[in-house]
């Protein structure tokens, strides 16, 4: 096992005892200071923990499900690193949590059975299942679940409509439910060869979720969901130590994802169908060196190549007798080669750097032909600073230049469109591009305690958002890029022991966010915010392990959202009001947690507010009608019972 570096914090098992931890993810909330993020594996994001100083491999699991499957007993040590250390790639966090797993045979399980309580007595269960075996350097893990939940955003509400003109306003009540099910299977295996490790992982994941909306104006009508997903993903990872302090890292991975969605509507006996069909797959190969060049410098070259293909169809059927009428349908294509090169520096024990660019190569392919094999280049330099003039401040600097990925929705709908001749004179769509500088300052102080401020400011250009194509008898709505604009954004995080508080061993976290931001409209011309920006979110939350009656407890309440999205006929506002979450923990034996959760305890009430404009264009001024939809949704409560084998 490797030495802890200077630079890193290093907690064993025992100090996780006096929380009762049961698993890794355990572990790692607890950690002092640690603020655990779990990335976005999807779109390809890291979190901030590490195994054995790597990262999961796996799109479509989880971080904090990988932490949730490793046991206590399988644990090393967790290292907490701050500005990078012994060749750690930071991926761009200030602090990383590196978990350090025994090298020793180990048999786990764990078997976990839940059900969601709805308060008209409705059950809806939840099965997962996990199974860990390691021999010498080979290691398999098997991890299924099957899980039922309802929709805990439908409720009952009402729908107001007022009109522009004479007409009378309209007022309909609304009642919805919905429930999904998932299933899933996953298998991860890995041991050793030719002097690396080898790593392959697959996950099968179907889903279906169904919904139903009554609609009650004098005389009712229905509108309905029935979508059925399946994505499966299979990977192989290699990492082999190479002589003179380099090593390599070679990742293959395949996704595949299927969707098929029956929207329905029915009025006065007759029921219209709107049919989607989707499938999208992903490939990537990648390889990365990375050498020690000295104590205290690593550089780090690599590759990847990802191919990324779309093809959606829509079909609407106005009643069973009727023939079907195919809608906008299109294949999207994106091929992109990334090549990247830094280094991270440790110029003395307070001060750390790390400097590196990205050269992004993408051609688009469209089943238009509009533009088909567009190429673009885009390089994307960063530079990170980290300066700790005591053991508990830091000061963290960052510029960096971030490039969108497209989305193929937005591509869809755009070189979609049934009059080719409307787009002839628009420019491509290209990604937004991202010019931003972050200044933070961390205090660390007691044994868990941290506060933490960041300003952010950036400027953006090739703003993606809707914009209008107008012609002498029509306005048409398309996504496109409309501009410049510019961001700025505060984050304030506190975690507060409580132990002096004669809570012992309690812990207050307080999170806020405060965000502006200065877009030109497409279609008024006037300054804006952008769309489906949140101007403060803050959360609050507070748990305390009771080790001696073997317990833990903790709640959580946010201010929920609120954001306006423009498009090119209508504005319209969401929001939701805060979120209430209780919980208590139970561990009767040292193998088995009981978990009791009440959820949405303050009643989230959900509104939606649609203000549609004559002629189908905001720049009309004159408005065609105005909804307001507001829906009140139920609390609930969740039973888990966790049993380790």
């Amino acid at each position: 096992m490797a030495a802890t570096p200077a630079s890193a914090q290093s907690y064993k098992p025992d100090y996780f005892t006096q929380f009762q931890a049961g698993t890794a993810m355990d572990m790692v909330t607890r950690l002092p200071g640690f603020v655990f993020d779990g990335g976005n594996p999807s779109r390809g994001a890291a979190g901030n923990v590490l195994i054995n100083g790597k990262r999961p491999a796996s799109k479509t699991d989880a971080l904090s499900d990988v932490l949730g499957r490793i046991p206590v007993g399988a644990v090393e040590r967790i290292e907490v690193i701050n500005g990078g250390a012994n060749g750690i790639d930071m991926q761009g966090f200030p602090t990383v949590a590196n978990l350090l797993l025994k090298e020793m045979d180990l048999v786990s399980a764990s078997t976990t059975a839940s059900t969601i309580m709805m308060p008209d007595g409705t059950l809806e269960p939840l099965l997962e299942s996990n199974y860990s075996l390691k021999r010498g350097d080979k290691s398999i893990n098997i991890a299924l679940a099957w899980r039922r939940s309802p929709d805990t955003g439908q409720g009952e509400g009402h729908r107001t409509t007022v009109y522009g003109n004479a007409t009378p306003t309209a007022d309909v009540a609304l009642e919805g439910a919905g429930i999904s099910e998932n299933k899933s299977a996953k298998l991860n295996y890995s041991q050793a060869l030719l002097g690396g490790q080898i790593n392959y992982n697959a996950a099968y994941h179907p889903s279906a979720y169904q919904s139903q909306m009554r609609i009650d104006a004098g005389t009712q009508s229905w509108n309905g969901n029935d979508n059925e997903n399946r994505t499966l993903e299979q990977g192989i990872t290699y990492t082999r130590d190479l002589a003179n302090g380099a090593s390599m890292d070679l990742k293959a991975q395949y996704r595949s994802g299927e969707n098929n969605a029956d929207w329905s509507e029915t009025k006065a006996g007759n029921t219209a169908h709107s049919l989607t069909a989707s499938s999208a797959s992903e490939h990537i190969l990648a390889g990365q060196l990375s050498w020690q060049a000295m104590d205290d410098v690593v550089i780090r070259g690599g590759i990847e190549h990802a191919v990324n293909t779309n093809d959606s169809s829509n079909t609407w059927v106005a009643n069973p007798q009727a023939a079907p009428s195919p809608g906008v349908s299109a294949w999207v294509q994106e091929s992109r080669v990334e090549g990247q090169l830094s280094s991270n520096w440790r110029i003395d024990q307070s001060l750390t750097a790390e400097a590196g660019v990205k050269i992004s190569h993408a051609s688009l392919s469209t089943s238009a032909g509009q533009g088909d094999g567009t190429e673009n280049t885009y390089p994307k330099p960063r530079l990170r600073l980290s300066l700790s003039p005591s053991p508990a401040l830091q000061l963290r600097l960052r510029m960096e230049r971030e490039v969108s990925q497209l989305n193929f929705g937005d591509n869809a709908a755009y070189f979609g469109m049934a009059d080719k001749t409307l787009r002839a004179d628009l420019p491509d769509l290209v990604p937004a591009k991202t010019w931003l500088c972050e200044g933070a300052v961390e205090y660390r102080f007691w044994e868990r305690g941290a506060a933490i401020l960041s300003y952010t400011q950036a400027h953006i250009s090739d703003v993606i958002d809707r914009m209008p194509i107008r012609t002498a008898s029509a306005t048409y709505d398309t996504a496109g890029n409309i501009g410049e604009a510019s961001t700025d954004s505060v984050t304030g995080m506190l975690n507060l022991p409580t132990d002096s508080l004669a809570l012992p061993q309690g812990l207050l976290k307080l999170s806020t966010t405060w965000r502006s931001s200065s877009v030109t409209d497409p279609v008024t011309q006037a300054t804006r915010r952008l769309s489906g920006e949140q101007a403060l979110g803050w959360r609050v939350e507070f748990s305390q392990d009771l080790p001696q009656q073997r317990a833990a407890w903790g709640f959580s309440v946010d201010n929920g959202w609120n954001n306006d999205n423009w498009q090119v006929a209508e504005r319209d506002t969401s929001s939701g009001s805060g979120w209430a979450r209780a919980f208590v923990n139970y561990r009767p034996a040292s193998n088995l947690m009981v978990t009791l959760e009440l959820n949405n305890l303050a009643s989230r009430v959900t509104t939606y507010d649609r203000v549609h404009f004559a002629s189908n264009d905001r720049l009309s001024g004159g408005i065609d009608f105005m909804e307001h939809n507001v829906t009140r949704t139920q609390p609930y409560a969740m039973l888990r019972v966790r049993r380790d084998w």
